[in-house]
């Protein structure tokens, strides 16, 4: 091969290699990978207001980040661009949904273009988010009270106030914060009763009335007139009533009326198909404690929410029973609790809402679990701890805004109360 021969081939072979060098990879940059670190994969509860973080991408230049976010892997929006740092902090005028699956990535740029971007992950936000509404609710402070959701509303129907007097009035709420006095029932003050919605109508048993421990039935189309009804209950209480309404019929599980002996007629479990005549189902309900338990209709089924009654041992049970007479075989929730006025429960969204109180933490504050079954337990808040306790609420859930509601008063009736929070 000639000399000119040779130095034509070696540009031609040049020429090639130049040419196959800037096809390579059909002329796309190489992408690196930016790290996520919080939250977490798949973590539950977030927060709606959470902080995603990621670490920080070494390059030559400005670097700047993106973060997409969004309810499908596949389709994701940019949320925040241009930010030099590595966190972004999600405010409230941005806040996200809850109980929603949420997916995220964050892409690297200098000058404009991409040189790195990390992996999508996923996280889970909680729940419930505790808002305090009032602290004084127009209701007036009080212990006691019966409280239900009934035709839209919240109900709080009489108790007693600060000074143990006993109060007949009736107030309604359709949001938590706006309450409206409905007048006064017409057979006079109440308190220790309990307040349920059943075929259409409010009913109230139990309670003091004119100081005699009641078994008088009271009921109310419309939450404001009321009728004293012609049948009497076969069973008296005046406080921890335990209630649920089950396949068309009113169940009165448990309620508590002094007696001192164990097999007592407090453990007595009745059921009525119209609210006003009343069967034995068992004399017995077998639950550790004769009424230290919560009860509630989920899943097809009655559940006993008891706490563990021995107060070194942490733990609640749950039982559950499709007639109200044969309980399954107990599930244990290892957690902390102080025993029944410690809890609260309330049924939604297909899932078992349970507050009680947080790991070291006293009974003044609260924290909240959720379960689909009954049996395994998750965190339903990312909120450590909540200034609520339990023994002044009760767990409302209206048309699915969850509320708790200051001035049940489960026990001892010691304080008065009339707050009000949001749980979603």
């Amino acid at each position: 091969m000639n000399l000119h021969k040779f130095i034509i081939l070696s540009l031609i072979v040049l020429l090639g290699y130049s040419c196959s060098s800037d096809d390579d990879g059909g002329g796309d940059p190489v992408i690196n990978s930016v790290v996520l670190t919080s939250p977490g994969d798949g973590l539950r509860p977030v927060s709606t207001l959470p902080e995603l973080t990621w670490e920080t991408y070494e390059a030559e230049g400005s670097v700047t980040y993106t973060v997409f976010l969004g309810t499908s892997a596949t389709m994701l929006n940019e949320f925040s661009t241009d930010i030099t740092a590595t966190s972004l902090t999600i405010t409230a005028t941005e806040a996200l949904d809850l109980e929603t699956v949420y997916f995220w990535k964050v892409n690297a740029y200098v000058d404009g273009e991409l040189i790195a971007e990390s992996e999508v992950r996923n996280f889970t936000t909680e729940t419930v988010a505790p808002v305090l509404l009032t602290e004084t609710a127009a209701y007036s402070a009080r212990k006691g009270a019966g409280m239900a959701v009934f035709n839209d509303k919240m109900w709080v129907i009489g108790g007693r106030n600060e000074a143990d007097t006993p109060l007949d009035d009736i107030w309604s709420s359709t949001n938590g914060t706006n309450w409206t006095n409905e007048g006064s029932l017409s057979f006079g003050a109440i308190y220790g009763h309990k307040l349920i919605a059943f075929n259409g109508k409010l009913w109230i048993y139990g309670g003091i009335v004119a100081g005699v421990l009641s078994n008088a039935i009271y009921s109310s189309s419309d939450g404001v007139i009321w009728d004293i009804e012609t049948g009497t209950t076969p069973f008296t209480q005046y406080q921890s009533s335990r209630f649920t309404v089950f396949e068309d019929r009113i169940y009165r599980i448990a309620g508590y009326d002094a007696s001192v002996e164990d097999l007592s007629e407090e453990r007595n479990v009745y059921s009525s198909a119209d609210g006003l005549n009343w069967t034995l189902e068992t004399e017995n309900h077998r639950f550790e404690t004769k009424f230290g338990f919560l009860v509630e209709t989920f899943n097809n089924s009655i559940y006993g929410i008891e706490p563990n009654p021995s107060t070194d041992i942490a733990e609640i049970n749950i039982r559950s029973s499709n007639d109200g007479v044969n309980w399954s075989a107990t599930t244990t929730f290892a957690t902390n609790e102080r025993g029944i006025t410690s809890i609260g429960s309330v049924v939604y969204n297909n899932k078992l809402i349970l507050m009680t109180t947080p790991e070291g933490g006293g009974i003044t504050s609260a924290t909240f679990f959720e379960s689909i079954n009954g049996e395994d337990w998750i965190p339903a808040t990312s909120i450590a701890s909540v200034p609520l306790q339990a023994i002044y609420f009760e767990l409302l859930n209206l048309n699915g805004q969850l509320f708790a509601v200051g001035g049940a008063q489960r026990s001892n009736f010691s304080v008065a109360n009339n707050t009000v929070w949001s749980l979603n």
